[in-house]
């Protein structure tokens, strides 16, 4: 930048009047203390009727979460307990203890259908019902045991094999 002369054209003859301070008027709509205390009353009553209305659904809501929840562990034991009953029935003692109450007995010579040939595997009898008694749930007849020997009052000399070892010391080793 260059310097340039100052000439009397570029200052200013005299200073810019100032303006004159004075009253403000007052603006035309206004709220009074009052009215503004009102508004607020008003904005807290209605927050705190929302607060309440929420709070109130919410502990509605969980009472019946709770009482929900509780139903449903007791249908899941039921379930367990139906579920458990339904094994006990389908197993095999089962269907063989209602099955003897219905008069069917066990065969012990069962005969098979190959249904994709027709054949039959085994060789078919007529079960006659005293077969197998223990699958029915009756007990055997109890056999009498044969007569025990008169006792003797000689003893025989028990031979014994020379191939046999005692599990203990002998007579002779003592």
């Amino acid at each position: 930048m260059s310097a340039q002369p100052i000439t009397t054209d570029d200052v200013p003859a005299a200073p810019p009047a100032r303006p004159r301070l004075g009253i403000v008027p007052k603006p035309a709509a206004t709220v009074s203390t009052m009215g503004f205390v009102g508004i607020i009353i008003a904005l807290i009553t209605a927050g705190m009727v929302g607060v309440m209305v929420v709070t109130t659904s919410v502990s509605a809501q969980s009472r019946e979460l709770a009482s929900l929840r509780s139903e449903a562990v007791q249908l899941t034991y039921q379930s367990a307990a139906l579920e458990s009953h339904l094994q006990n029935m389908g197993s095999a003692n089962a269907i063989a203890l209602r099955a003897s109450m219905l008069g069917m007995v066990p065969n012990p010579h069962p005969a098979f259908i190959n249904l994709a040939d027709g054949t039959v595997t085994g060789s078919p009898q007529k079960a006659t019902g005293d077969e197998m008694p223990f699958l029915r749930g009756i007990a055997p007849e109890p056999v009498a045991p044969p007569p025990l020997p008169a006792p003797t009052t000689e003893t025989e000399p028990v031979e014994t094999a020379p191939d046999l070892v005692a599990a203990g010391p002998t007579e002779d080793q003592q």
